[in-house]
């Protein structure tokens, strides 16, 4: 089985499947839409057109790893371009997945119930780091998440900084709100990890703070650079 992951503008997670599900690659399929989900995109995109099948018993792991998505990160998984025969089993779960004819489809789905996400592409001055706030700033008014807009502010600032300062290329801020979750994330042209993500390494102040205020912090090496982001959750 073979998995390939992308991420798109429309602030989507796409996750291709290729191969035959089986036992020995249910794991593999599960842990990609983990993956995928535990960045709090705005919803993960599971491409079936190039997945085969043994039983329809297997197709329990989409079922699983939907659900799973849905109530750990609060992040809508939609499934499309199943064969007939996939899409005819997969009806035996229509409680747990959502399955859509095409990829079109889909993002008619995930832009009608998932519009909480917000994008801003900036150059590496100093004075950005003031516009990426005001981004955080805009989408937490916009979407009453009053108690999280200060923490928000702190991480979207340092982020920001981060890649001023050490990436020096034009940066992109995402901010999105799929479910419980506020998701602040910096992408840039720089492919160093931050040191937070490595263990055992002594970390700078303002990547303490970030980890201080956010419930999740991850970074995910992308084509062309990487992908910071930090969770915070809505509900507290």
């Amino acid at each position: 089985m073979k998995t390939t992951t992308v991420r798109d503008k429309t602030g989507s997670i796409t996750v291709r499947l290729s191969g035959v599900l089986s036992p020995t690659t249910q794991t593999t399929v599960r842990a990609a839409i983990d993956k995928a989900a535990a960045e709090c995109p705005a919803a993960v995109l599971v491409d079936l057109e190039g997945l085969r099948q043994t039983t329809a018993g297997h197709l329990t792991t989409l079922a699983s790893a939907s659900y799973q998505a849905r109530e750990t990160w609060g992040v809508p998984v939609l499934l499309y371009g199943a064969d007939p025969g996939i899409a005819r089993d997969l009806g035996a779960y229509r409680s747990f997945v959502a399955l859509f004819e095409d990829r079109d489809q889909a993002l008619a789905a995930v832009r009608a119930h998932v519009p909480r996400w917000m994008r801003r592409c900036l150059t590496p001055v100093s004075s950005n780091a003031r516009a990426a706030r005001a981004l955080v700033d805009q989408a937490c008014i916009a979407w009453g998440l009053h108690a999280v807009r200060e923490d928000a502010r702190l991480v979207v600032t340092e982020l920001a900084a981060n890649a001023i300062l050490h990436a020096v290329s034009d940066f992109e801020v995402v901010v999105s709100c799929p479910g419980r979750y506020l998701r602040v994330a910096v992408q840039d042209a720089s492919t160093a990890m931050p040191r937070t993500v490595v263990p055992g390494i002594e970390h700078g102040r303002g990547l303490h703070l970030i980890n201080a205020v956010s419930t999740h912090v991850g970074a995910t090496r992308i084509r062309g650079g990487k992908i910071v982001w930090a969770l915070l959750r809505t509900d507290r």
